[in-house]
């Protein structure tokens, strides 16, 4: 049987959120909220947000309930974003170079809420 990128794909998106699921962990759900206020905000005028914007979001939303936002993978936000593009809630429109140094040679997409 041959395996597919798209299916390892799958598979390792999958496996990085599932982790998330641990007890001392559970930041993929500000990310969620980070992507889902990014697509309110951005819904309307057909703006475009990236990864960064989805985090500083993320941070705030973590500081609200009193913690430090500190996912337990870098790969977390890049798999879940993945989740939203494969449900058609955002698209990816664009490349761009991040803020944070750790990302910065990374391949970091510029999205857009689907209408």
């Amino acid at each position: 049987m041959t395996v597919t990128g798209e299916k390892l794909r799958a598979e390792g998106i999958a496996a990085v959120q599932a982790a998330d699921k641990a007890a001392h962990r559970g930041h993929g759900e500000y990310i969620r909220i980070g992507i889902e206020v990014c697509i309110l905000n951005y819904r309307t005028d057909g703006e475009t947000f990236t990864a960064d914007d989805v985090r500083r979001e993320a941070v705030l939303a973590a500081e609200l309930d009193g913690v430090a936002f500190a996912p337990h993978s870098p790969s977390l936000l890049p798999a879940i974003l993945g989740g939203y593009a494969s449900a058609k809630r955002i698209q990816r429109v664009g490349d761009y170079h991040s803020e944070r140094t750790s990302r910065r040679y990374s391949r970091n997409g510029v999205w857009r809420a689907s209408s």
